[in-house]
């Protein structure tokens, strides 16, 4: 009988426990304030920032600083695809789950009551942000490392500081009435709302080890590459020669890459243009000359991961 009550006792115990943590972790988050005023997304815009991000059924849309859910509402009801949206107000997260019921899509989107920096977001195939420009900065290196290359981010307004859009474009909103007491702001802001669009790009920084069979036994290549966000440069050493070549014109898009650079063979100058596909520490591609449309050889390049640095820099 001793032992049955203790046992009560630490069952007890172990709920009142769990049920003070709760409590404490729930009161913890509702003391954060929200960084962003919660300003509801134009129909119009949203259907731009989901047009823009090519969303389709196959796609997981992440809404960070989701508001009334509006975003990935839309996207699960008139695209198909699954949605998640995050907000730290639960007055938010609980009118994004009522429209969500009203619109007929609580299978297929979910609302979070917490922090977005906290969230993992991994999951993410497209997410969409209307944030404050100081905010997008502070979430940028989040998008870096948790983010898959190829991940599609777009964003009502704000931009990413030196991390430069893939694509903008300005939407034009025609006002009927206006919800604000200061009025100052309204051509600016009501009127015209830009939408930015990014997709995470392979980091490729760092030292690489190329060869192209058709040509390697002739001469191997180094490439040292440096990369800020989807822009490349560097230089390619040709064999045993020290004086390198120029990589130009390098790009990424998602886990796709593109350069050139041009080297001497028989006293001629050839300008090789490399395509090639990224995956972890490996690129595999083909290589094509300029001026030979008969030309065209695999290449690989495999990295030393000691290399590889941040492409934020």
């Amino acid at each position: 009988m001793i032992i049955m009550k203790r046992q009560i006792k630490r069952i007890l115990f172990g709920l009142l426990s769990s049920f003070v943590f709760v409590i404490l972790s729930t009161a913890g988050l509702q003391q954060k304030r929200p960084e962003v005023p919660y300003v509801p997304t134009p129909e119009e815009v949203v259907v731009e920032m989901l047009s823009m991000a090519n969303v389709s059924g196959d796609d997981v849309v992440y809404d960070l600083g989701c508001g009334d859910g509006r975003i990935v509402i839309t996207a699960a009801k008139e695209l198909g695809c699954r949605g998640v949206g995050i907000d730290i107000d639960l007055t938010r997260i609980q009118e994004s789950r009522v429209n969500a019921s009203n619109a007929g899509v609580s299978d297929r989107v979910e609302f979070l009551h917490m922090d977005l920096f906290e969230a993992d977001i991994s999951q993410a195939s497209v997410v969409t942000l209307y944030l404050l420009s100081r905010v997008n900065l502070r979430l940028r290196p989040k998008l870096f490392q948790e983010l898959k290359p190829g991940t599609r981010v777009v964003s009502h307004d704000f931009s990413m500081g030196e991390w430069t859009p893939d694509k903008s474009t300005v939407i034009e909103e025609r006002v009927d009435y206006v919800p604000l007491q200061d009025t100052r702001f309204i051509d600016d802001y009501w009127n015209k709302h830009s939408v930015h669009f990014w997709i995470i790009p392979a980091n490729v920084s760092g030292t690489w080890k190329l060869t192209v069979p058709t040509l390697s036994r002739e001469k191997p290549y180094r490439l040292e590459i440096d990369q800020n966000f989807q822009m490349l440069k560097g230089k390619a050493y040709e064999g045993s020669v020290s004086l390198p070549l120029d990589i130009r014109n390098g790009k990424i898009n998602g886990d796709r890459l593109e350069f050139f650079f041009e080297r001497k063979n028989r006293g001629r100058t050839e300008k090789m243009h490399f395509e090639g596909i990224v995956k972890d520490h490996d690129i595999v591609g083909f290589v094509r000359i300029e001026g030979k449309p008969d030309f065209e050889e695999k290449w690989h390049a495999k990295r030393d991961p000691s290399t590889k640095k941040s492409i934020e820099e």
